[in-house]
């Protein structure tokens, strides 16, 4: 049976967000023609708002009244400069959870805390080439975080979980950069083909794969960034929260007491639906709001 302070933590964690983690950063002079608006809501609206905007995203169930229903006559009610404020701007809506549901979710617990633990040695800047690519070329099928994506190409059969501890350890760096290049199995061939470097690149990006990493970037991202330093600057605004995952905090903390301090600090928090101030450029905010009106003709 699972302890108060276990349902607890679950608690706290789905309390940060409900969403797939920061958008990665757009350049600030972008124009919205050039963001993929869908993949962008794939991964900051689906997880609660569900694929389609019905309210039934993986996420939903952990609420007791489920969110928003956008294909209701929502999006009509105003106009496409009012829901771009409403994403960047918008009051918090408190958000009711079930408990139930949450207690179904307590054991991820653990892959979160040693995933944070990560965070101080991660080399980002090895990463982030890796990630770009990985984004452009892997994320449709095999979603953000190395599980499937939510809307796969016509045909494809859903993708094994990248994730998975045990098929990170059933290949070699050579193995999976081979994969990546030439398919393996029922996964075609990339086209056009990747480079060498390209492909070894997405292989030390595939390597940071794991699930404690697609909780932190569904729960904490938002506001801890990906490096765990704080949110980036978007524009003037620069967001860096109280407590910083870097090596400094972890020097003088055991497991139990990086569990206690996330447990204190995220009991205090209050569940709301998010919003992007921080996370989004405006740009980036239009282009979801496009890909909404878009996709309901």
């Amino acid at each position: 049976m699972l302890s108060d302070r276990s349902i607890a933590v679950t608690v706290g964690l789905l309390l940060l967000a409900c969403g797939f983690g920061a958008a990665r950063a757009a350049e600030a002079g972008e124009s919205a023609k050039k963001i993929d608006g869908a993949q962008l809501y794939r991964r900051q609206c689906a997880p609660c708002h569900g694929v389609s905007g019905k309210g039934d995203g993986p996420d939903a169930t952990i609420f007791a009244a489920p969110p928003r229903d956008l294909r209701e006559g929502f999006l009509q009610k105003y106009t496409s400069e009012e829901l771009v404020r409403r994403v960047l701007d918008g009051r918090a809506l408190d958000l009711a959870l079930d408990p139930p549901a949450l207690r179904a979710q307590a054991a991820a617990v653990e892959d979160l805390v040693a995933y944070l633990k990560r965070l101080p040695s991660i080399d980002w800047r090895a990463i982030e080439p890796g990630w770009e690519l990985y984004v452009d070329r892997c994320e449709m099928c095999h979603g953000p975080a190395g599980q499937a994506g939510a809307m796969l190409p016509p045909g494809v059969k859903p993708p094994r979980d990248l994730a998975d501890p045990a098929y990170q350890r059933s290949l070699t760096n050579d193995a999976l950069t081979i994969a990546v290049r030439h398919g393996r199995k029922h996964m075609p061939a990339l086209v056009p083909r990747l480079s060498q470097a390209d492909a070894q690149s997405i292989t030390k990006f595939v390597r940071l794969l794991s699930p404690g990493f697609a909780l932190y970037e569904r729960y904490c991202a938002n506001c801890h960034g990906e490096e765990g330093r704080g949110v980036p600057a978007v524009g003037d605004a620069i967001r860096v929260p109280s407590v910083l995952f870097d090596r400094s905090y972890f020097a003088h903390r055991d497991s139990e007491q990086l569990r206690t301090a996330v447990w204190h600090m995220l009991a205090e928090q209050k569940p709301v639906m998010p919003h992007f101030r921080y996370g989004l450029t405006e740009a980036e905010a239009t282009a979801i709001v496009e890909y909404l009106k878009t996709s309901e003709k």
